[in-house]
């Protein structure tokens, strides 16, 4: 009978260490799940931001040489404009045919991924050495893009304020402008204390808003160049490239 009974609780022991192991094995199994869900949803979040950054960065690279042949055109102009020979002539020939009557806004950069990150509190599984500057690039982004948005809405006020007087758009809608009283008629009998000081006002908002433009454009494509490679470690080896 005892050696009945001690078999029989060595039977039980035994049992009990084969449910325990299999127990923890299937904890263990249940934890390398959740690290590969886990890891999974990392590198889905990073691939996703990844592909925002370079479409940012192609926008970036599409808009900077139109940028800089802005600031090249209104660089002229104020040169001519400041010259010593300068008269309201020249003042009037250079805003009457050659201003570029356009403006600047900034890209629609992607944001959608890092808004849905930070929202869904998916953003904290990241790791420290992202999510700075992450944070750092889209909160520069949207001060950069605020403080563009308030530079060219006062420049937009000087154009309106000078195109009420002096007709300047007409030649964006024909190319016979030159030639027709609708819009020769503004520019005639100009009164010069009205006119130049309108014109020093509005070539010099151009330029502060085309330089804070290519400030703008600059900033954030080095931010997007520091980032680009702290997230390549995390990517498919087919999508590092």
């Amino acid at each position: 009978m005892e050696n009945k009974i001690g078999k029989y609780v060595k039977y039980a022991i035994g049992e009990i260490i084969l449910v325990v192991i299999g127990i923890l094995i299937a904890l263990q199994i249940n934890n390398w799940n959740e690290e590969r869900k886990g890891n999974a949803k990392l590198q889905k979040a990073i691939q996703s931001l990844y592909n925002d950054l370079v479409s940012d960065s192609l926008l970036i690279t599409q808009a900077l040489p139109l940028i800089d042949q802005r600031n090249e055109v209104i660089a002229d102009l104020l040169k001519r404009s400041y010259a010593t020979e300068a008269n309201l002539d020249s003042l009037v020939q250079i805003m009457k045919n050659e201003f570029p009557v356009s403006w600047y806004s900034s890209p629609t950069y992607n944001i959608n991924t890092f808004s849905n990150l930070k929202s869904s509190g998916t953003f904290d599984i990241l790791p420290s050495e992202i999510k700075k500057p992450l944070s750092n690039y889209y909160t520069t982004m949207a001060s950069n893009e605020d403080l563009n948005e308030k530079t060219l809405a006062q420049y937009r006020i000087h154009l309106d304020g000078f195109v009420k007087k002096y007709n300047i758009i007409g030649r964006l809608y024909d190319e016979n402008y030159n030639n027709s009283y609708l819009y020769n008629h503004t520019w005639e009998n100009i009164d010069s204390k009205d006119f130049t000081p309108r014109v020093a006002v509005l070539l010099a908002s151009y330029r502060v808003l085309y330089r804070a433009a290519k400030a703008e454009l600059e900033k954030n494509q080095k931010n997007i160049q520091d980032i680009l490679p702290l997230l390549k470690p995390y990517l498919n080896e087919e999508t590092k490239d």
